[in-house]
């Protein structure tokens, strides 16, 4: 028998808790409920279930509003299997709440997620709505514009081509984000030392529009990550992590987190790597199997900001930047590590490190610290067969150029990659 979850929940009996379910299938399902099937999944079925399940229709129909699509099958061990599909008039509420699946479980959604689903009810997303600020400056949007088109954007008419503005109802949302005087959560950034305990900076990057939020964060990365060689006559500019990657992942950010949730973006920058988190998980219909594909779409949840910044030329073509980043590290042994989860999506760019720039006793060892971690100089020599003189020679090589870290003194110490924090 197929164990309990998202999309599956078993009742012994009918009680009007099942309400909570049909409410997250109708939501976000589809869903099957099957009655007549006990908490450790045996068959019980139900005593009358042709008047079991004209019960179970009259419940659905008196209770939730609107009411959904489903269908009630009675099957020949006597349970009674009741299938809601995913509807469009949501949000689709039991007294006067909309709930969601959580595993095996299910919960009432909150505030934002119910605010989604009315957005979707009316096919809008948040940033076309009407700002309630009106009062907005665009300085900085003007100067970019006047930058890539060699002219002033037209008021209202560039503002109404790129849906910032309706005659009707004044900024929309996604104005107010690109206004001088945004009122909504900007970006943090974090400068570690050695590990998470050393603060070298922080930076709040806020009331600011979000295309100088953007320039700024550049600017910081560059200071950090980029330097100058000499190269015969000429000064060359070297990138420790792409910055192509990380202006990417930045203006991503912001055009597609989630901005009904009020957390800020945090970008948290080591000597080996920079981390971006951005509040909200994926848009509804992109899987994180093909957020991290090859083959990514872009699914647009804030459309019109989207737009704008592709306008401006601030990102390449739209649905580009995940395999872009992928791209770039082909050929580096670091690579880019995504984490996607309900409420946060987060990006890892190491330093690049070439496959030339290691010898294959380095590589041995890093990928050894990297399977077994934490672990001992003496379980490292075993798997290795390297001597041990030559292993702690790599082993200090792979500390200074900040690949791997070791934690504990004497007998103790044990060596981790240094991406982990460091105690």
């Amino acid at each position: 028998m197929e164990h309990e979850g998202k999309y599956l929940e078993y009742k012994e009996t009918v009680s009007r808790t099942y309400l909570k379910t049909v409410s997250a299938f109708a939501n976000y399902g589809p869903g099957t409920i099957i009655f007549g099937i006990t908490d450790d999944f045996q068959t019980v079925g139900v005593a009358d279930p042709l008047r079991t399940a004209l019960d179970i229709e009259n419940q659905i129909n008196d209770n939730i509003i609107p009411g959904p699509d489903y269908s009630l099958a009675i099957r020949e061990d006597n349970t009674i299997a009741l299938t809601v599909n995913k509807g469009k008039n949501t949000p689709y509420c039991y007294k006067g709440k909309a709930y969601k699946r959580n595993d095996t479980s299910t919960i009432v959604a909150s505030e934002y997620e119910y605010q989604n689903l009315l957005l979707k009810n009316m096919n809008i997303s948040w940033t076309e709505l009407p700002s309630k600020v009106q009062d907005l400056h665009f300085k900085a949007f003007e100067n970019k514009f006047i930058s890539r088109f060699g002219r002033e954007a037209v008021f209202p008419d560039t503002y109404i081509t790129l849906e910032l503005y309706t005659e009707e109802e004044g900024f929309t949302n996604a104005a107010s984000l690109l206004a001088d005087n945004n009122p909504h959560p900007g970006l943090d950034i974090v400068e570690y030392g050695e590990n998470r305990t050393i603060l070298d900076n922080v930076y709040y990057l806020e009331k600011l529009s979000v295309l100088e939020i953007l320039q700024r964060t550049q600017e910081i990365f560059e200071r950090k990550y980029c330097y100058e060689t000499v190269e015969g006559f000429d000064r060359v500019v070297k990138e420790r992590i792409p910055s192509r990657c990380f202006r990417e992942l930045i203006a991503n950010a912001l055009i597609h987190r989630e901005w009904m949730v009020s957390g800020k973006i945090k970008v948290e920058m080591f000597r080996d790597k920079v981390t971006v988190s951005s509040p909200g998980g994926l848009p509804e219909g992109l899987s994180p199997e093909r957020y991290i594909s090859d083959r990514h779409l872009s699914f647009l949840r804030n459309r019109n900001l989207a737009l704008t910044f592709l306008k401006l030329g601030l990102v390449e073509t739209l649905g580009s930047g995940i395999p872009m980043i992928q791209e770039s590290y082909r050929h580096s042994v670091r690579k880019p590590e995504f984490t996607v989860e309900d409420d946060m999506i987060s990006t890892t760019l190491p330093v690049l490190l070439l496959p030339a720039q290691l010898t294959t006793e380095q590589r041995t060892v890093y990928e050894l610290v990297r399977l077994m971690q934490p672990v001992s100089a003496g379980e490292l020599a075993r798997h290795s067969e390297l001597s041990r003189t030559v292993q702690l020679r790599i082993l200090n090589e792979l500390i200074d150029c900040g690949m791997i870290a070791k934690e504990g003194k004497g007998r103790s110490t044990k060596y981790i990659l240094h991406e982990q924090p460091m105690t």
